[in-house]
């Protein structure tokens, strides 16, 4: 099986009708085996994240979420309740756990998805990601999505492409075929209006934010939002482009997720009779060869 074709997990259930992780890439190598966890854009399935497999180091497994009604799954029944899916995807990366590290990205309405999965998980005792990186959304108590929403919803296909870009082809002949694909893009947009404002203490767990220079929906202000819920902030990094900056800039994204992923194993602690130093410390990895970094 070619090391780039996307697999579902033998432990996973594979019905269409229900959330689930899609294994774009194992990991492999001995220093780290780091599973990173993605949440695409509204209306996106797991294949959004297939150009960034061969850019990212081997020793991070590259797992993307697949929701109902897109894809594969195209037809079946959408999800707008964000609590509810995120508690479902806390229980599924809680039965990923084997004791070694993981990370959370989400793009656009993904990052909700992925900042309310981390609180789902925290919220079980479950210990954190080492990294919640978080791309071109405003975090829920910040007013600049909401202020927004409305030009999307009744802009029609004009205001939806302006959030996700061009719809495809094939809509502007087969009325069918747009109806399925604005099905989950309306879905995911009310479940982002749904979030509540955080509640409880601030996250702890290290953050990322990522951004599009020119994005006409989100602002560097409402990305640094995230800040003010979390007790590790970061600094937005921008890159050229838009709402939909990411697949413009695979190269220069995934660099740099992978320099905050190596920065955010600093310090952590290793499974039982794994690698790491006598104190019980993981070695910090050069994820780009799989090396351990240091003496």
């Amino acid at each position: 099986m070619s090391a780039h074709t996307p697999t579902y997990s033998a432990a996973r259930a594979t019905t269409t009708d229900q959330p689930d992780f899609v294994t774009l890439r194992p990991a492999t190598g001995d220093a780290h085996l780091l599973r990173l966890y993605c949440m695409p854009p509204a209306g996106m399935s797991a294949s959004y994240f297939q150009a960034f497999a061969s850019h990212l180091p081997s020793a991070v497994g590259l797992h993307a979420l697949q929701l109902p009604g897109r894809g594969r799954a195209t037809g079946t029944p959408v999800h707008t309740d964000p609590h509810r899916l995120g508690q479902f995807l806390a229980e599924r990366i809680s039965q990923d756990d084997d004791g070694h590290p993981y990370a959370v990205f989400g793009h656009s309405v993904g990052s909700l998805i992925a900042y309310e999965t981390v609180t789902c998980l925290t919220r079980r005792g479950h210990h954190p990601p080492t990294l919640l990186a978080l791309s071109a959304m405003a975090a829920p108590h910040h007013p600049e999505f909401t202020a927004q929403a409305p030009n999307v919803l009744l802009g029609g296909r004009e205001g939806i492409e302006k959030l996700f870009g061009r719809l495809p082809h094939r809509a502007d002949h087969d009325p069918r075929a747009l109806i399925n694909t604005w099905i989950p893009m309306l879905a995911d947009l009310l479940l982002a209006l749904q979030f509540p404002p955080h509640q409880g203490p601030p996250l702890d767990t290290q953050l990322a934010l990522y951004g599009g220079e020119d994005d006409p929906v989100i602002s560097p202000d409402a990305l640094a939002g995230w800040n003010d819920i979390s007790s590790r902030p970061a600094t937005p990094r921008l890159f050229p482009g838009n709402h939909t900056y990411p697949l413009g800039n695979v190269e220069a994204l995934s660099s740099r997720l992978t320099a905050d992923l190596v920065a955010s194993l600093r310090g952590w602690v290793c499974p039982v009779n794994g690698p790491g130093s006598p104190a019980g410390e993981c070695p910090v990895g050069d994820l780009r060869n799989g090396r351990p970094s240091g003496p």
